[in-house]
């Protein structure tokens, strides 16, 4: 690897860490920066709203004179054909990744880059991706349209969340592929490289014809391991997708109890007309068993927290060093705010527990949760900071960014400063207005108010003044 290429990506990786995006996500080992993976998650309002979708990129030599080989990973073990453009054998048609002939000015230059490469992944999942695929770009059939959503929206929330998330629970859910469970648990052997084989594979692309015209899948058994390693609690993107799922849970659930009151649990998928062979996306419909899958990682993940504290008394004794940096943590930031004296948080640990903090925070006068007091919890696990903190608001808190579960929305540039996670935290409520990323809305109900008529901002006001009124009743 040259120093030209090293510094390029050192640079690009630099600049994605400063700016931090709600819906691309990255990992790389620092050994090994020319294999990265990335996570991207679906648009809300589209048929993969806020679906998990994991990509490789891996860099050539000569980087950025020639552009990656970028490879979908949720593929339902190399099966299902998310996008026109994102074939089951992980092929992404792109004009600036050489995959797809563009018009000009639209090829790869050393201008383009990882963020613009995952972008222009994510713009492929529109409202309509239908139009995607060549020649059916002005389709105004709504009975074309509509079906095809309809399956991927499906997909999205059994293969990008459910599987994924199982995967990492160890749930142990085995599913057929078209989308029914089987208690029957398969196993694929591992290649030693298992990119590699994927890329062998890619020689001949999923749905590219013969010699003999007939369409040509990629091996399923090649995606079966590379999925494998995916989805292990030891997984770059796990403690991700598991807090994600925390925050998303609610509208996965909401999108579920809405296609269902459209669609009859059993209607085969509709299949459309550029689907054929190995890529396509085959299956029926099963919002029953959804919902009761996405409770069930629900379930999972909140027990999961609740290990984390009981566990939490023996890695004091046992974690000095994890355990006296956290106390160390807690005590700078104690002093911190009572040195500041800004009124914003009050903060304790349970027991004297430095894996347990419990912080206060106090509504800003003038705003709408002006007299306030909002109990926060936050539990930090023993592999802190690579497994990020849970965190829970204990009073009711009515807010864009809070879901009615009491799981904020939030993002800090520090991961291993516990303050920068109670200062991005205590800005929710600080902060007169909430963001209008639409992927950071975690409470639909708050949001379609606080977004919506002057009428209906005024019922948010009312609605979050109320809360604050409401919250003292939780203090002892």
């Amino acid at each position: 690897m040259s120093n030209t290429v090293t510094l390029r990506l050192t640079k690009e990786l630099s600049e994605f860490a400063k700016n931090p995006d709600h819906q691309l996500y990255l990992h790389y080992d620092d050994s090994n920066i020319m294999n990265i993976k990335a996570m991207i998650t679906g648009p809300p309002d589209t048929p993969y709203c806020l679906g998990q979708f994991e990509f490789s990129l891996q860099f050539p030599r000569d980087y950025p004179t020639n552009p990656p080989k970028v490879l979908a990973l949720t593929t339902n073990h190399g099966r299902s054909r998310f996008n026109p453009n994102i074939y089951a054998g992980g092929k992404v048609c792109l004009s600036i990744l050489g995959t797809w002939r563009g018009n000009a000015g639209e090829q790869w230059s050393s201008a383009h880059g990882i963020i613009s490469i995952l972008l222009s992944i994510q713009s492929l999942m529109s409202d309509t991706p239908y139009r995607n695929e060549p020649g059916h770009d002005l389709e105004k059939d709504t009975s074309k349209l509509e079906p095809y959503n309809q399956k991927i929206r499906h997909e999205t929330i059994r293969i990008s969340i459910c599987d994924r998330l199982e995967g990492y629970l160890g749930i142990g859910q085995a599913l057929n592929f078209n989308g029914s469970t089987d208690s029957t648990t398969t196993t694929a052997s591992t290649p030693s490289s298992p990119l590699g084989a994927v890329n062998n594979a890619l020689a001949t692309p999923v749905g590219t014809p013969n010699s003999g015209g007939t369409p040509v899948a990629t091996t399923p058994s090649v995606f079966d391991s590379l999925y494998a390693q995916a989805v292990t609690p030891d997984d770059e993107f796990c403690d991700l997708s598991k807090r994600l799922f925390l925050a998303y849970y609610d509208i996965y659930q909401n999108t579920v109890r809405t296609e269902s009151e459209q669609i009859k649990d059993g209607t085969v998928f509709y299949k459309a007309p550029f689907e054929f062979g190995g890529n396509k996306m085959d299956g029926s419909f099963n919002y029953a068993s959804l919902a009761k899958r996405l409770e069930a990682i629900k379930t999972a993940i909140d027990k999961e927290t609740n290990d984390w504290v009981t566990e939490s008394s023996s890695w004091i004794s046992h974690l000095n060093s994890i355990s006296g940096n956290l106390k160390r943590q807690f005590e700078q930031v104690r002093e911190y705010y009572n040195e500041s004296n800004t009124g914003v948080v009050d903060i304790e640990l349970t027991d004297d527990n430095p894996f347990l903090w419990n912080f206060t925070l106090f509504g800003k006068p003038m705003s709408n949760y002006d007299g306030g007091m909002f109990k926060v919890k936050m539990v930090f696990h023993k592999d802190f900071p690579e497994v990020q903190p849970r965190v829970k608001f204990s009073t009711p808190m009515y807010h864009v960014h809070v879901t009615q579960d009491g799981v904020p929305f939030y993002t800090v540039e520090k991961l291993d400063d516990a303050r920068s996670h109670i200062e991005a935290i205590s800005r929710l409520i600080v902060e007169d207005e909430p963001s209008t990323n639409p992927s950071t809305h975690v409470n639909l109900q708050a949001a379609k108010l606080h977004f919506g008529t002057k009428e209906q901002r005024r019922e948010y006001n009312r609605n979050a003044r109320r809360c604050a009124s409401r919250s003292t009743d939780y203090f002892d």
